[in-house]
This record gives structure tokens, sequence and C-alpha cells, in this order.
């Protein structure tokens, strides 16, 4: 909880600077116009947020790039050289994803995204129509025919505010997994070298994605991994009733999409070529030492309570 407030006292004081003395262009406006209400898959990394990505390009309406990692640091340079030339504001945030080791994944051409952005009417120049353009560039080459897009990416999460008042209107899954083997699988992967490091990235993703659920209504659902993973088609029709498609079978087919995905080649990804299964449900419990389990159930005991992983 401490470092979920810490985190907040650090946005609230980065709004404060954030916003140059004249803005020119808005966020988002009602004459927009974009080419779809999106959505975002949030929650801590290591929690299925992959797989469910997977499953959901199975079906043809949708299209989620691989991670970018750059939306949050794009909406605040929008922000700090708001009060300049559209076209240096365009140039501004393409660049972040510009800068971006991994956005290669995208396979798409950020030039010609600019082009495409520079002589827009002026009713459209905001920043949801730029990352607009942006996903839908993608969502041309990778998913024709594709009329919502996505984001998944862990660490929006920590950031959820900024993302909610570029599209007021999107939606959020956010998928849940028992922080233990999140914490399990942080360590093995060495994203963390420490447990305690761990744990608080989980209990902080937690605390974040919820209290900004609690404000979202309708537009925001919780969804469990382990339930995903045991009894999948219940909840990926859920899913798809939440995001307003039709589900079909072949979305579970998923190991044929792996290969296409662009960034799922990585040793941490490689569950993925295999058949759903329940196989990393509890492992915290054959990894970690008597002391380790002592320790993460301390560490991660009131989420763990309040999410009902624990009596």
């Amino acid at each position: 909880m401490a470092s979920s407030l810490f985190i907040h006292k650090v946005y609230n004081r980065l709004k404060s600077f954030q916003r140059p003395f004249y803005s020119r262009y808005p966020v988002t406006n009602d004459s927009a116009n974009l080419s779809c209400t999106p959505f975002f898959i949030i929650g801590s990394g290591r929690s299925g947020n992959t797989l469910l990505r997977t499953i959901l390009t199975g079906n043809s309406d949708l299209s989620i790039p691989p991670e970018s990692y750059r939306l949050p640091f794009a909406i605040k340079r929008f922000h700090i050289h708001n009060n300049r030339d559209w076209k240096e504001i365009v140039t501004e945030v393409l660049d972040e994803f510009y800068s971006c080791r991994e956005f290669y994944t995208w396979e798409i051409n950020l030039d010609e995204v600019r082009d495409r952005l520079m002589n827009i009417d002026e009713s459209k120049r905001t920043l949801s129509n730029i990352f607009d353009e942006l996903y839908c560039a993608y969502s041309r080459k990778h998913a024709p025919g594709s009329r919502i897009w996505g984001d998944k990416t862990p660490l929006n999460t920590l950031y959820l505010d900024w993302i909610g008042s570029v599209y007021p209107n999107s939606k959020f899954i956010h998928i849940i997994r028992d922080g233990r083997d999140v914490a399990d699988s942080y360590l093995r992967m060495k994203r963390y070298q420490k447990l305690e490091e761990a744990a608080r990235r989980w209990n902080t993703s937690i605390n974040l994605a919820r209290s900004f659920g609690s404000k979202r209504g309708d537009d925001y659902m919780e969804m469990r991994y382990e339930e995903m993973v045991t009894d999948t088609e219940p909840v990926i029709r859920e899913a798809c009733s939440f995001l307003g498609i039709d589900y079909s079978p072949g979305m579970l087919e998923h190991t044929s999409r792996v290969d296409k995905l662009g960034d799922t080649d990585k040793a941490h990804h490689s569950n993925l070529t295999k058949p759903i299964n329940s196989e990393s449900v509890g492992k915290w419990k054959k990894n970690f030492s008597g002391s380790e389990q002592k320790e993460v159930n301390r560490l991660l005991h009131q989420n763990l309570l309040s999410l009902g992983y624990v009596d």
C-alpha cells in the first residue's frame, strides 16, 4: 500500500509540471472521430497477459500489437510540447516510439504515420488521434479488416489515469494472477533479484489497477489467470462480450498464431507454444523454500486475502 501511495504522490507532482502554460491542442475531444473505442489489457507482468493477447487476436475483429513501453512517456511528451506547432508535436510524440528499442517488432513505417497525421483536419488534432493512427497502422499491416485495436503492456498499469484521460471511453481488462506465482516467475526470469522487489511490483499493480477500476464502472472487468487456464472458454466468452465482439472456437487455437505476434520468441514466453494448461498454477509451492513461502505470504497477505487467494 505504501508503494502505491508513493506512486500516486509522484504522479500528482508530475501532473502539476507536465502541462505547458499554453495548451494548443487537446488530449481528445468530441470531434476526434476515432477509428474505434480501444481497450487495454492491464495488470502485473507475468500474469498471463501475453497468453490473453494471443487468444484475443484469434478474433479477426481485434488487433493488439507487441508491447511498446512508450505510451505513458509519449503522453508526457505531448503535454510538455503542447505549445508548439502541430507538426512539431506529432514529431515529438512519434519520436518517443522511435526511441524504443523494441518498437521494431511492430514492423510499421513511422514516417508514413507521421505523413498521415500532418494534414489531418484541425478538429482531429488531438493526442488520441495520434495514437489512433499509430495503432491503426499496425492493424492495417498485421490484422487487416480488424475494427478494434487494443494494447497489452503491463507497464501501463502504473499510468492508468494518464491513459484514461486520453481515451475516457476505453475499456480495461485487468488480468489477475496469484501474486506468489507472479513473484516466483519474476525471480526465475531475473526481472527482479529480490523477493521483496517482485512482491512490491505485484502489490503496486494490483492496488493501482483496482483503484482505477473502481472509478470506471462497466468499462472495467477483472479476469483471473487461474480461471483462464482451467475453464478457458467461459472466461474468453465473457471477455468477448465485454469488448462487444463474437466469440469463436478458433480463438483457443492460440499456438498457431504465436510466431506471428512479433515479440513472443523470448524465453519467458516459451509456454505460449503449448496448449493452454494449468501447469504454472501454484508453482511457487515447489520453487520457494519454506522460509521464502513464509516471506512471500507475509509480503502479499493483504491483497491475497482481498482477492480470495488465502482465507
